[in-house]
């Protein structure tokens, strides 16, 4: 009886052997294609990328630009709760929605696109997200604008530009221009009239043509800012410097990747200060 009772253990480790040993070089092989997938040291950043491609960042720079957009996801979610909350008017709260709306996906979308880049191998999704995230700049610029032309009164705006010594050139060239109340009142519409048009441009010459496509950000950012370049009296106007000049500052950091360290996420983190000083201007001057 012992004897067969060992003969019966022997075959069962027999059998059972080659299974653990499969199960072992399985896992050997899971733990050497990750090792192979982390870098081997750390770089801070790759080469610049050529005229027509995309950067390709290093890894860190990827957890760099995951990490500073990311954060930002649930303090812009709840931001947008308190100017909804805050809201005392219909104009008032679809101003702070639509504002709120689009400070949350642009971080989101940033930070999504930054994942699939570290993570997934699909090219497909990684150019979706990657379009979409260049997209959300326009958007983001249009809803940006979009509280103050909503909720600032006209006369107020045409007041501070009509009322400056004619010695000033821009209040001159604007008066040249026919800026008036009724163009301020036009101007909420036209931002987002010529966002559209930047996507649309955007997504036919996508990584084409680089400092043109930035040259445009800077053009539909500033051009709608023009009646307010003179409002010294008027509430938020030095926060909407503020926040303006952080973005300006940032697109050195934009257009240096490869060339700047981590460059990629300081411009991210130009993004989220420029952006937290133009909330707190919303926040305190137009909403409640």
């Amino acid at each position: 009886m012992p004897a067969s009772s060992n003969s019966v253990s022997e075959k069962n480790y027999t059998a059972t052997w080659p299974k653990l040993h499969g199960y072992h070089q399985y896992s050997l092989k899971i733990l050497s294609s990750l090792r192979a997938s982390l870098p081997t040291k750390l770089q801070w950043k790759n080469a610049p990328a050529k005229p027509t491609e995309a950067y390709q960042p290093t890894f860190i720079e990827q957890i760099a630009n995951i990490i500073s957009h990311g954060v930002c996801i649930l303090p812009a979610v709840y931001a947008t709760w308190l100017l909804i909350q805050r809201a005392s008017t219909p104009t008032q709260f679809w101003a702070g929605l639509i504002y709120g709306i689009a400070l949350v996906l642009l971080f989101t979308v940033s930070a999504a696109f930054h994942t699939t880049c570290c993570m997934c191998s699909n090219s497909k999704i990684r150019e979706v997200l990657h379009r979409g995230d260049r997209a959300m700049i326009y958007i983001f610029i249009a809803s940006s604008y979009f509280p103050w032309l909503s909720l600032v009164p006209n006369l107020n705006v045409t007041a501070e530009i009509t009322n400056k010594p004619s010695s000033s050139l821009l209040p001159t060239l604007l008066s040249w221009c026919g800026v008036s109340s009724l163009v301020v009142a036009d101007l909420r519409w036209l931002v987002w009239f010529l966002a559209a048009m930047g996507i649309l441009y955007q997504q036919i010459f996508h990584e084409k043509y680089k400092w043109l496509e930035t040259l445009i950000y800077v053009l539909i950012g500033l051009l709608p800012s023009l009646p307010f370049v003179h409002g010294d009296e008027f509430k938020g106007v030095w926060e909407l410097k503020l926040g303006g000049a952080c973005y300006i500052i940032g697109l050195i950091f934009f257009k240096a990747d490869g060339r700047i360290p981590l460059a990629h996420a300081i411009w991210h983190i130009h993004v989220a200060l420029g952006a937290s000083i133009h909330y707190y201007a919303v926040f305190s001057y137009l909403i409640g």
